[in-house]
């Protein structure tokens, strides 16, 4: 088996040297070219199990969200994914289903691998295990949604202003009968969406109850929502707060041939594939998956290298209004 001291005596650099880039530490350019290139040559593997025993570290980072079949988790996951490997980091991943006490055991199951951090997505009430887990030294990040009774650095989009805007947009273009599926709005995401909405329709007084449905953020709350937002005649936009139902309110359009924009102008959140292919393009809400990532990955390793001195942070990124043919302008 090949040995560090072997890797730094190829790179003509110290074993410390070798010992700091596997550790994630930057390193003058030359020296972390000469290093990768030695350990590709000789085709070092760190052993990191016994590296984990010796300085009380895994180089693991636990990872749940709620649905392994959430696009837009799942997508910031890849990212953040991609960020820990270049830092010789490795990521578990889980879900729980909206089950807080299925969330309890994956947490304790991830403290039983010595994970050195965790994120975890759409948790909204402190669990008894996150204080445990911090008194341990575990770095948590929380995404997409504080954590009511637990102060940790959490990374946010935002989610109001985003409503806000889109629901401006609409109003610029001459819509009035704005309708709009909304999330569940007891909890934080669908709440910060709807009120966006309903400030920015309040403020011009147009807020109508009858303009409002709630879903599920399933495609099949999508479908249901857009036909009964329809039996209003006077309705000439449809927002949508989340991907899957967006792709049930257009299900619907399609079938009841109404089409987009000519008779309904549609707004949703979230940008992927999909709504590319629906013709027209639909205008959408995009997220910044990426630099989400990107923010999570460095939030958690500095909170395992305790950079931050136990100071939390709380980063709101901002999305971005992808304007394309599905508005129609209207008098």
């Amino acid at each position: 088996m090949v040995t560090i001291r072997e890797v730094a005596k190829k790179a003509g650099v110290s074993i410390g040297t070798v010992s700091r880039y596997l550790n994630g530490h930057q390193l003058k350019k030359a020296n972390m070219i000469n290093v990768k290139e030695a350990i590709d040559f000789l085709g070092f593997e760190e052993n990191i199990i016994a590296k984990g025993l010796k300085n009380n570290k895994s180089h693991s980072i636990g990872v749940l969200v709620n649905s392994l079949t959430d696009v837009f988790a799942t997508s910031i996951v890849s990212n953040l994914e991609n960020y820990l490997e270049e830092n010789n980091y490795s990521l578990l991943l889980g879900d729980y289903q909206n089950d807080y006490k299925k969330l309890e055991k994956k947490l304790e199951f991830l403290r039983s691998r010595s994970v050195d951090g965790i994120v975890v997505f759409h948790l909204e009430k402190s669990l008894p295990i996150l204080s445990k887990l911090r008194e341990e030294g575990v770095a948590i990040v929380a995404v997409d949604s504080p954590i009511k009774g637990f102060k940790t650095d959490t990374v946010l989009v935002d989610n109001y202003q985003a409503s806000f805007n889109a629901v401006e947009k609409l109003y610029e273009n001459g819509h009035r009968n704005i309708g709009i599926v909304s999330g569940t709005t007891n909890r934080y995401i669908g709440a910060e969406r709807f009120k966006g909405y309903r400030e920015f329709m309040e403020s011009k007084e147009i807020f109508s109850k009858s303009l409002v449905i709630n879903g599920d953020y399933t495609k099949e709350a999508g479908y249901r929502g857009a036909l009964k937002l329809l039996e209003n005649e006077k309705l000439t936009a449809i927002y949508s707060t989340n991907y899957y139902m967006t792709l049930g309110v257009v299900q619907a359009l399609f079938e009841k041939k109404i089409k987009i924009p000519d008779n309904i102008s549609i707004i949703g959140f979230d940008h992927f594939e999909l709504s590319d292919i629906i013709e027209p393009k639909l205008t959408v809400i995009e997220q910044p998956i990426k630099e989400m990532g990107l923010k999570i990955g460095e939030l958690i390793l500095e909170g395992i290298k305790d950079k931050n001195q136990g100071q939390t942070a709380t980063i709101e990124i901002s999305t971005n209004l992808l304007w394309r043919k599905s508005v129609k302008k209207i008098n």
